[in-house]
């Protein structure tokens, strides 16, 4: 027996010992393979999936130029250096700053302070200053100056103990989050309590007590709107207020001599404090959020080495909640809505009840009523509404107008203005804005079909040269005629001229135009009881008279094309889906008509068809004929270049495309546009540029852009400087080429509808006119680098609330004159070519699947032809062939909705020829744009994929073999362990045993 168990013994050790030397190593590396392939597969998958973000940020590309021309060089950088290119556009972002930041009050000439002055900063944010927004807008501020650092750089003298205590010190623990990504909520203000400031660091006061500048920050960015219910973010919060409370106390000591108040916020603060001025405040200055360089124009500002010269985009108040879109700013509920009834995006809508009266509009044309003593305008108290007017902004010195002279140019349909501008003061030199505004006559006519007409509009501006004391300019300012028009939804459902008296006006802000006019009218404080709140200059107002109500002249656009209703869907009043109905505010009965609540509108059947994700249904389009796929005409991109849309020689490039490069190049399309071999066509890399070019949020490091960060849009815009702007936009257009992009995703245009809007520092202006006008200068100097840009987002995305689905129903002369007005000049004057869609729906209908909105207005009456792409494609009722049938052409699309789409209608030839008019759009845009560098007459284009995705797929392909030869090396070493002596001997030892 115990023979055998020795037997036994030693023959299972040479079992296992052969077994591990035959098959082991090789089942241990199946095993591995199997492991390390079934993981890596599905990363590869993802990977692949989501390509587009992998390459933008780790690097890569999807194609290569073969035999590159090195002379085909048609867009080029205007520096000799990235370092220069960088200097320039620090050195512009100040200039910005230096002629938009607004001096908004400035008692007993508190400013300029002191050469030298020692001075204390205030407040947690005067430590992290908000340079700009967040989410896809987000700038890398990483290199700019500080406040102190700025301050020290004119000359003053900082308190280090309370810059201490507020960067690392008590005080630090209160500091404001860092941005960056997409919100999902409001920030919150975060001011350190007065209670932990220390008796040093308030007895160091004394000795910087020249001034106290108090910094009031506020962010906002893209996802979230800013607080407003259960909370006001724009107004001073109880640490603010009891901080505020103790400088003024520290002022009445002689601690401090001077309390400046710096608003470094592109979201209008409420200034409720500044009123009764509670806090013996000396000096405001809104500097909006101040980009890579503009902390310096403001410190020299400050020192007087600057004049400011900006004029205020917004109307600042001391009630913010006084505006009419406020009331109805909340996203509602459709009444009627179940789960699975309709998407859970579609179930919530706004209506913008206020009509046209945004921002001034409203503020300055119920003022005029008051006074007149017309339209029920109430017992209205505009000063306890308004602080401070759109338009308005100081300066260090005086300005005066005169001498004012109008022609009528017929042959442009513009009025000429001249009039000179006289520094009269004695000090300073500076510039000075001088700002036109129109007003057309509210008739019987426009109140009984529902015009409504602002009691003035800004429709032009210009601005002077740096002029000494006692200097002066004549300054000539051209208005287009077209822009007085004003749009008749419900009559002649086109734009009009009433017959009456127009009056134009130049004026230093939109509450002085005002007066101008009601001055112009006979009107004075006097005469209206004190009702009329300033002598106006009737010298500085210009009268004509049109005869009768001209419906035709403007009808047609400046192309040509008619212009008539395309809207009425999104007018509750005028769509067919519903009987709700709404009453807009109107001018002629202010108090009865002033929105109170949101009107709630209930589904109806047709509502919620409308509001299912896809809306396309082959039966209601005629049969077409299939276009022509993959012929060989022997055609490159490149022979495109140059020329016009509509050239026949396009159609025959077409031919060539196969229907899967059509899906590529309109569906995959995330931040870039792919190659199409079969023309030769190279892609593109695209990225986001609202306050510049930016790749902040979906770049790495590695992947980072080399470019300037300019100061938000409204800080721009306040400049009223449009040679500022073309000078921007040849920046960025500069920095797009360098970084290699020929596509981006900016400016933004939409309209700051309410002061609590996350994205406005996005966007211009409260003012349609206003935002147009700089962004067309912008947009052409981004285009004369060859950089094709999509303004965003088209249109109304004027709130980060339930954006993703969010229906808003409005009128169409509130369309027109408001929301879309911000695009049509960037078109129609500006070289613009393209659009990103909004999110937005249009009552029930998407945006981008808004037929009358894409094509109608964009394409046909605007004369849009270049690529008009979609936001983020993150939910499935931005589709494919919604956007195609109406007007989009391509698909900034992360998740692979649309090229998993668009396959199914293969053989539907309405699609297809949907998708090759796409593809005809993306082309030309491409073709003609920096995209298209070295693309010579003998190039080709190699298709690639980003190197880290070909390195995981040699990873993966090698573990896949790794597998197989384990698999089978398994398999046969097994075999050969079985049939060797050891195997058998052993089995044959156990066998025999268990006999």
């Amino acid at each position: 027996m115990e023979e055998n168990k020795q037997r036994k013994k030693e023959l299972k050790k040479a079992y296992k010992r052969q077994k591990r030397r035959l098959v082991t190593p090789w089942k241990v590396l199946t095993i591995f393979s199997l492991i390390i392939t079934i993981l890596l597969w599905p990363l590869f998958g993802v990977l692949k999936t989501f390509d587009n973000t992998v390459a933008a940020f780790v690097g890569g590309t999807f194609w290569e130029l073969e035999n590159e021309d090195p002379n085909a060089i048609y867009f080029e950088g205007d520096f000799a250096s990235i370092e220069e290119m960088n200097a320039y556009g620090m050195e512009l972002c100040e200039t910005v700053e230096g002629e938009g930041a607004a001096l908004l009050m400035n008692e007993n000439d508190a400013l300029p302070l002191a050469k030298g002055a020692a001075v204390s900063c205030f407040s947690t944010s005067s430590v992290n200053l908000v340079y700009g927004g967040t989410g896809s807008g987000n700038i890398d501020a990483s290199k700019a100056d500080n406040l102190r650092t700025a301050l020290e750089k004119v000359g003053f003298a900082v308190n280090d103990t309370l810059w201490s205590f507020y960067s690392e010190g008590p005080a630090a623990e209160y500091a404001r989050a860092a941005g960056g990504m997409v919100s999902l909520a409001s920030a919150t203000v975060a001011e350190a309590p007065w209670s932990v400031y220390t008796d040093e660091v308030k007895n160091s006061v004394a000795e910087y007590g020249d001034a106290a500048i108090v910094v009031l920050s506020r962010v906002g960015g893209e996802g979230a709107d800013l607080t407003y219910e259960g909370g006001n973010y724009l107004a001073l919060d109880e640490n603010e207020k009891e901080m505020m409370e103790n400088l003024a106390a520290m002022k009445e000591a002689g601690t401090v001599s001077k309390i400046i108040v710096l608003i470094n916020s592109a979201n209008a603060l409420q200034v409720d404090f500044l009123k009764d001025n509670i806090y013996d405040v000396d000096a405001c200055l809104w500097i909006g959020d101040v980009g890579i360089s503009g902390i310096n124009a403001v410190a020299k500002i400050l020192a007087g080495e600057i004049n400011p010269s900006g004029s205020l985009v917004d109307t600042y108040c001391f009630d913010n909640y006084s505006a009419p879109a406020m009331k109805n700013f909340t996203p509602i509920q459709y009444e009627g809505y179940t789960e699975g009834l309709i998407p859970a995006n579609a179930s919530t809508y706004m209506i913008y009840q206020e009509g046209i009266y945004v921002g001034y509009k409203y503020y300055e044309t119920r003022y005029e009523d008051y006074v007149m003593g017309t339209g029920n305008a109430g017992d209205y108290a505009y000063s306890d509404d308004v602080a401070f007017p759109f338009g308005y902004g100081l300066s260090y010195t005086d300005f005066a107008y005169s001498d004012l002279a109008v022609e009528y140019d017929a042959a442009a349909d513009q009025f000429v203005l001249s009039v000179k501008v006289t520094n009269t003061g004695d000090s300073y030199t500076g510039k000075e804005t001088v700002q036109v505004y129109v007003q057309s006559p509210y008739t019987d006519y426009d109140r009984e079909n529902g015009v409504e007409k602002a009691s003035v509009a800004l429709c032009g501006f210009g601005k002077t040269e740096l002029l000494a004391p006692g200097a002066s300019e004549v300054l000539t300012i051209r208005v287009d005629k077209r822009d007085i028009a004003s749009y008749d939804a419900y009559g002649a459902g086109t734009y009009i001229l009433d017959a009456g008296d127009y009056y134009l006006t130049v004026a230093t802000d939109a509450h002085n135009a005002v007066n101008n006019i009601l001055a112009a009218k006979g009107y004075t404080a006097e005469t209206t009881n004190g009702r009329m709140d300033a002598e106006g200059s009737a010298a500085l107002t210009y009268t004509w008279n049109e005869a009768e109500l001209d419906t035709a002249t403007y009808a047609t656009s400046a192309n040509g094309t008619p212009i008539e209703n395309q809207l009425s869907d999104a007018d509750i009043n005028l769509y067919e889906g519903s009987d709700a109905s709404v009453t807009y505010l109107t001018r002629s009965d202010w108090t009865g008509t002033f929105p109170q609540q949101s009107v709630q509108l209930a589904l109806t059947d047709t509502m919620v068809a409308q509001l299912q994700d896809v809306q396309y249904d082959p039966a209601n389009y005629e049969a077409q004929t299939m276009p022509a796929l993959g012929k060989d005409n022997g055609l490159k991109l490149y022979d495109m270049i140059g020329l016009e849309f509509d050239d026949p020689k396009w159609q025959d490039l077409l031919d060539q495309m196969t229907f899967d490069e059509m899906v590529s190049l309109i569906g995959d399309a995330f931040h870039w546009t792919m190659p199409v071999k079969s023309i030769e066509a190279p892609g593109t890399r695209d990225e986001n540029g609202p306050q510049g070019l930016t790749a902040s949020l979906i770049a790495s490091d590695a992947t980072q852009l080399d470019a300037t960060a300019f100061t938000s849009e409204d800080v721009m815009a306040a400049t009223f400087n449009v040679d500022l702007m073309s000078e921007i936009g040849r920046v960025i257009g500069n920095n797009c080429l360098e970084a290699g992009i020929a596509c981006l995703y900016g400016p933004g245009n939409n309209i700051h509808r309410t002061p609590y809007g996350g994205r406005n520092f996005e966007y211009y202006s409260e003012d349609g006119f206003l935002s147009g006008e700089m962004s067309a200068y912008e947009v052409a100097g981004i285009q004369s680098k060859g950089v094709h840009v999509v303004m965003k987002h088209f249109a109304l995305n004027d709130s980060e609330q339930d954006r993703i689905g969010l229906g808003v129903w409005l009128n169409e002369q509130a369309a027109r004159e408001i929301y879309l007005k911000a695009f049509q000049a960037p078109i129609e004057e500006g070289n613009g070519n393209g659009v990103m869609t909004a999110y937005t729906r249009w009552g029930c209908i998407w945006s981008g699947g808004n037929k009358g909105l894409m094509t109608g207005i964009l394409r046909d009456e605007w004369g849009c032809q270049g690529m008009n792409i979609t936001d983020n494609v993150l939910t499935s009722y931005v589709n494919g062939v919604d956007g195609l049938m109406a007007g989009v052409s391509i698909y900034d699309a992360m998740l692979p909705l649309v090229t998993n789409q668009l396959p199914q209608y293969e053989n539907d030839a309405v699609i297809v020829n949907a998708m090759r008019e796409a593809c005809h759009h993306n082309l030309y845009a491409i073709a003609n744009s920096c995209g298209m560098n070295g693309v010579g007459a003998n190039t080709t284009v190699k298709l690639t994929q980003p190197l880290v995705l070909t390195i995981l797929l040699i990873i993966v392909c090698a573990f896949s073999v790794l597998l197989l030869v384990g698999i089978v090396l398994w398999i046969l070493r097994a075999r050969r362990f079985r049939a060797c002596s050891e195997f058998t001997a052993y089995r044959a030892f156990k066998k025999q045993n268990r006999r």
